[in-house]
């Protein structure tokens, strides 16, 4: 079985809503750096943005063949949703 990789998301906006944007970044068990992204998303709400760092943290992850991730996130929506 593969260690789970951790990904750490975040989104925000200037103004709410106003100009967003996401990043991800996805770790290993050592903490060694595998992969970031970060991704202007045009104007949004900052919960909309956490939700879509989310979104692309998970389609990257897939298209990567993670199957095991610990998702960490500074948003208390997200966290209890």
């Amino acid at each position: 079985m593969r260690e789970a990789v951790s990904v750490f998301i975040d989104g925000a906006s200037v103004g709410n809503p106003g100009p967003a944007g996401i990043g991800v970044v996805f770790l290993d068990a050592h903490g060694t750096t595998l992969a970031q992204l970060y991704k202007y998303i045009g104007d949004t709400t900052n919960n909309v943005a956490e939700y879509l760092a989310l979104v692309y943290a998970l389609q990257e992850a897939l298209a990567r063949g993670w199957m095991a991730l610990t998702v960490r996130t500074d948003s208390e929506l997200l966290a209890k949703q």
